[in-house]
């Protein structure tokens, strides 16, 4: 992170993809500023656009993809939050890794959204992740 001191804006620090268990991705803030996540959304999915243009709230491919939006919860200046996308990622990280937000997860830490046929996992060689914040207009 040599330059991200630099950025102005939230940046994706890491994302795991292997093995499913362990995917997840971590989100820094290298303003001086807290950020309210309330408004931001991630997606896997390169139509994620659709939500904001036509008003698509699961713009993802429903056998693979999934949009979610974040809880209210901030990120604090200089701050990380890891984000998994399964709530047996203990099976692979063990028990003293606590993840700050579960994906699609039954605890009142996890996103909210669609969740396609594939139960959230990132494929590695066909998709991306798409941090962007929209505040519902269409």
């Amino acid at each position: 992170m040599v330059f991200a001191q630099q950025a102005d804006h939230l940046l994706l620090t890491r994302i795991v993809t292997q093995p499913d268990k362990a995917e997840l991705f971590s989100i820094y803030n290298p303003t001086n500023t807290s950020i309210d996540l309330s408004n931001y959304y991630v997606c896997d999915d390169e139509d994620y656009y659709k939500m904001q243009t036509e008003g698509d709230m699961s713009p993802a491919k429903i056998g693979s993809g999934f949009a979610a939006q974040f809880p209210e919860i901030n990120i604090e200046p200089a701050d990380t939050l890891t984000i998994v996308l399964h709530e047996q990622y203990k099976d692979h990280y063990g028990d003293d890794f606590d993840a700050d937000l579960v994906m699609f997860g039954e605890s009142d830490n996890s996103l909210i959204g669609y969740i396609g046929g594939a139960t959230g996992k990132i494929n590695e060689v066909a998709e991306m992740i798409i941090l962007f914040k929209w505040n519902g207009d269409v």
